[in-house]
């Protein structure tokens, strides 16, 4: 009977607190996800929706025979350390699907094994045929590059309110044309939230 009491007082707590999986693909379930002054899931998901569908609207992607984009630098300018990746993988991942361009992932570095590939040219261990030649590569002609910018707002608090604070993220994104150096298309998408409690630098 002793050993009883202890497994009710735990079932008893992990009922009372605990975590729980959301399920993103459920409206129910992410109408009623906690809002939060910082930037999360669904900040990342609608500013990359939008700022893609901007991207291919405009045009700049139907000008260019075989666009191929390298990603530039994406600088996180928050008060927030994050991995820009999470944004930028939305957007790539959009744009692949949507058969309007194609991502260079050796010309940054991203993808080390198509060097490492080359590296076993004249290797006898390995079937010279089934080795990447010289001139495969495909360079890219456009970089997207962007920025996460954060501004924090002092609000005038109402008798009844506790909203004291707005803070505006905007995020800038620049298409560039590598071979003219022109910029082709850019968008700035903003998050704007308020509440209590503050991201502070």
């Amino acid at each position: 009977m002793k050993k009883i009491i202890p497994i009710t007082l735990c079932a008893l707590v992990s009922a009372c607190g605990g975590t729980s999986v959301v399920d993103l693909n459920n409206e129910q379930e992410v109408s009623n996800m906690q809002q939060v002054m910082e930037l999360e899931y669904r900040d990342w998901t609608n500013t990359a929706e939008n700022m893609t569908k901007s991207l291919i609207a405009s045009g700049a992607l139907d000008k260019t025979q075989k666009p191929i984009i390298a990603m530039g630098d994406m600088i996180n300018d928050t008060t927030q350390r994050f991995d820009t990746d999470v944004l930028t993988k939305k957007i790539r991942t959009t744009l692949l699907k949507s058969g309007k361009a194609q991502i260079s992932t050796n010309f940054n570095g991203e993808d080390t094994n198509s060097n490492k590939v080359r590296t076993l040219r004249d290797n006898k261990e390995y079937a010279q045929d089934t080795i990447a030649t010289t001139g495969t590569l495909i360079a890219p002609n456009m970089s997207l590059s962007g920025k996460m910018l954060q501004r924090n707002l002092k609000l005038e608090s109402g008798w009844f309110s506790s909203v004291d604070t707005r803070v505006e993220y905007y995020l800038q994104m620049t298409l560039t044309d590598l071979k003219s150096g022109l910029s082709v298309w850019e968008d700035e998408q903003p998050i704007i939230k308020e509440g209590t409690h503050t991201p502070t630098w």
